[in-house]
């Protein structure tokens, strides 16, 4: 069936649509330490459903242009899945904007966006990776579906070009856990350095893109405390943030063993989810939690510093299923997501 525009306030009826990006998938260039990059063929659908379609007006499907992240990240919970520990190649999904053309088209409605990525970034280190998300974009683009972004990544020129012709179409979260660039180093090996994300997220929100910080995830005793948070939450209100949202790092059994074989101080910021609760997490797997009243302690810190920059802070319902309503002190999960998304409806 062919798609129709009349719930798409973005798109007008009858006009252009967005022109199709046109540019050669390269090789990306020689780096030390990346893996070498293959293309693969992708199993089942690329669009699939999302959990943010229970917690927020429209459908959101995820999409994932790779089979694993190509960012390295420690505590990257996708990383713990089965069968993502041991690779030797990033594998790039093939094909993937016409794809998402094919099954877009064969549906009677469009959803209202599509997250990129569920369990992989869509800018890391790869330039044939960058292309492949500037040609998902666009594809969804032309459909009259906002693409949502989350990306440690450093954004390429020709992509940010991409991103500014979508403009208010599109939404990019940036993740931040620190300044200090050697704990960045240990903690997210591949990702852009944290000046580069400050620079990128000020000039994104300079082109007109809905952009936010998101302080996930936040490691007890490393990224939560005052020394770390002054100076970040300092740059991100200099960088025009006036809205973070936040939320701790949760365990499992591979994020675990990724950061004992990876990061040398782990054993401090495992030690303290010892007696903290194993809680159900919706659609994902359930994963050990830092106890609720050291949550609440960190939470209460964070939105004091941030207060005082005039910054408002959102505390994540993922991180924080045990949360129950505002009317105790604490907020709820759906009031959580509520809030956060209420600038997009």
């Amino acid at each position: 069936m062919t798609h129709t525009t009349a719930s798409h306030p973005r798109r007008r009826p009858g006009g252009p649509r967005s022109p199709r990006l046109s540019l050669k998938l390269a090789e990306p260039p020689v780096r030390q330490g990346l893996p070498p990059l293959v293309v693969t063929e992708r199993q089942g659908p690329a669009l699939r459903p999302n959990p943010l379609s229970q917690i927020v007006r429209g459908e959101v499907l995820g999409l994932n242009l790779s089979a694993h992240c190509g960012q390295e990240c420690v505590f990257c919970f996708a990383r713990a899945y089965p069968g993502q520990q041991a690779h030797d190649a990033f594998a790039l999904y093939a094909d993937t904007a016409k794809q998402i053309r094919t099954e877009l088209s064969q549906r009677r409605r469009m959803p209202r966006a599509v997250y990129l990525c569920p369990s992989t970034d869509p800018f890391p280190p790869f330039v044939a990776a960058q292309v492949e998300a500037c040609r998902a974009v666009q594809a969804l683009a032309e459909f009259g579906v906002e693409p949502w972004i989350m990306t440690r990544g450093f954004i390429r020129p020709f992509a940010l070009d991409v991103l500014e012709r979508l403009g208010d179409m599109i939404r990019v979260t940036i993740p931040m856990t620190t300044l200090d660039n050697r704990l960045r180093r240990a903690l997210e090996p591949l990702t852009a350095p944290p000046r580069l994300r400050l620079k990128q997220l000020r000039h994104l929100r300079e082109l007109g893109i809905r952009t936010e910080a998101a302080l996930e995830p936040l490691l007890p005793g490393l990224t939560d405390t005052r020394a770390n948070l002054e100076p970040l939450l300092a740059a991100l209100a200099d960088a025009g943030v006036r809205h973070v949202t936040a939320g701790y790092l949760f365990l499992r059994h591979g994020i675990r063993e990724n950061l004992l074989r990876e990061y040398a101080g782990a054993r401090g910021v495992i030690d303290a989810y010892e007696t903290g609760p194993v809680l159900p997490m919706g659609t994902l797997a359930p994963a050990q939690h830092l106890p609720q009243r050291e949550r609440q302690r960190g939470y209460g810190l964070l939105m004091t510093l941030a207060a005082s920059r005039g910054i408002r802070v959102s505390i994540s319902a993922l991180s924080n299923p045990d949360f129950s309503s505002p009317s105790t002190g604490r907020l709820s999960p759906r009031g959580y997501y509520q809030k956060e998304l209420a600038c997009l409806r």
